[in-house]
């Protein structure tokens, strides 16, 4: 990166340029304003003592070739002289002047009378040389170092805390350590460049959760294949000795296994596809019938147990992706049938609530262990035996929901049982 690309130089440059040329107009203006008010008095003196003589010899009668005589001396002065008592002109301008301004007089003549004058002030002339005098003035070099101290002090003050963030980030990437933070006045200031910290911190955070939760979940998946395969080679190491009856059976026991590696795969693979699925506003729908068909559905795969459904009112509607919301009940009710004993009653209940669309399924099972309720989303973390499923179900749940916008929520019901609540947001219902 070449000099003039650094931050710190932009800064420096556009700082000293603007304060260089506002404090030099400014200090340029102010002379110029003294400057003129000097010459103004001086041309109202020169012109006072000139009417003066011209009312001194009007009144003594003096001619008229003798007047233009001592004018082509002394240089006229363009002037109007209007005697005040009779309104009498005597003396006018030869030619009209340009003036922007006038200077009106009243001056009383040794006889008593009074006279105003009025004179044109003319634009005072702006010389080059007036110029250049300033610019090599010492006023000048002041306000250039003063203002190049300015620029000095704010590139520092802004780009010294941003060269602090830039060293956390290279920290980061070179030696990997995600939990490195901010330190220091930085991430304490209540400025902008605070804020910026302090939302890097917040990003680093979320990386180091990230990639530890991805390292947890390959640890997790390599854990739950490793058993099946096991058995799959015990299984195949079997089958080479035995025959007959043990062979059928030892069949069986693959094909179990297969079918469990593929549902496993499958739920892994539903879980990595929910943040690619394409989302599109669909025309609304009555919930009721969605609700009764899921109903339906699993009734007739666990009619052991009994499943309701509630909606209020009965006018909601649904909006978005029915295949996420199939998805969402799908397992919530799967994860109920799981724990819920034979006979058990679980209610499926859709309701609106501060402006969104609620949606809770509830069991009379035993509950959760509540040591597991903040960590019953998370992969591979079971609420029953280890037997009972992957521990994917939930954790699917929750990416579905979030797809959709919504947040999800497990608490124990009191008495005995499971809740889970889904909340969307109003484009859903």
């Amino acid at each position: 990166m070449r000099w003039y690309q650094h931050l710190y130089w932009k800064i420096f440059l556009a700082t000293w340029l603007i304060s260089a040329v506002l404090m030099g107009g400014l200090v340029y203006g102010l002379l110029r304003v003294s400057e003129t008010r000097h010459w103004q008095d001086l041309l109202e003196a020169k012109a006072a003592g000139h009417a003066q003589l011209l009312i001194e010899r009007h009144e003594t009668g003096m001619h008229e070739s003798s007047r233009r005589e001592d004018d082509r001396r002394r240089g006229r002065i363009p002037l109007r002289i209007t005697h005040l008592a009779d309104g009498e002109v005597i003396a006018d301008f030869r030619h009209p002047i340009p003036a922007t301004e006038t200077v009106n007089l009243v001056i009383e003549s040794e006889t008593g009378q009074q006279y105003r004058v009025d004179m044109p002030l003319p634009e005072q002339p702006v010389h080059l040389e007036r110029m250049l005098r300033f610019l090599l003035s010492v006023q000048m070099v002041l306000i250039l170092v003063m203002s190049a101290l300015v620029a000095l002090l704010v590139s520092y003050l802004v780009v010294r805390p941003i060269n602090r963030l830039r060293d956390f980030a290279r920290t980061l990437y070179d030696e990997q350590n995600l939990s490195s933070r901010t330190e220091g006045y930085i991430s304490h200031r209540t400025d902008e460049i605070g804020e910026l910290a302090r939302e890097f911190d917040s990003m680093a955070g979320y990386v180091e959760k990230t990639l530890n939760a991805r390292q947890n979940l390959l640890r997790d998946v390599s854990h739950e294949l490793r058993a099946p395969l096991a058995r799959l080679q015990v299984a195949a190491g079997i089958l080479e000795q035995q025959s007959g009856e043990q062979i059928n059976a030892l069949h069986s026991q693959i094909s179990r296994e297969c079918d469990q590696l593929a549902h496993l795969i499958d739920e892994l693979m539903s879980l990595s596809r929910l943040d690619d699925m394409a989302l599109e506003l669909q025309p609304p729908v009555p919930l009721k019938p969605l609700l009764e068909q899921i109903r339906q559905d699993y009734a007739l795969l666990y009619p052991e147990h009994e499943i309701c459904v509630q909606v209020e009112p009965e006018s909601l509607k649904f909006t978005q992706s029915r295949v996420l919301l199939n998805r969402i009940l799908g397992n919530a009710l799967q994860n109920a049938l799981k724990y819920t004993p034979e006979g058990g009653r679980i209610t499926l209940n859709a309701y609106r609530q501060n402006q969104q669309l609620c949606l809770s399924v509830s069991d009379n099972g035993p509950g959760v262990d509540a040591s597991l309720l903040k960590d019953i989303f998370e992969p591979f973390v079971r609420g029953g035996s280890p037997q009972q499923g992957y521990g994917l179900g939930l954790s699917i749940l929750r990416g579905a929901v979030r797809r959709l916008g919504g947040e999800v929520h497990a608490e124990n019901i009191s008495g005995g049982g499971f809740k889970l609540t889904v909340c969307l947001s109003d484009e859903s219902a």
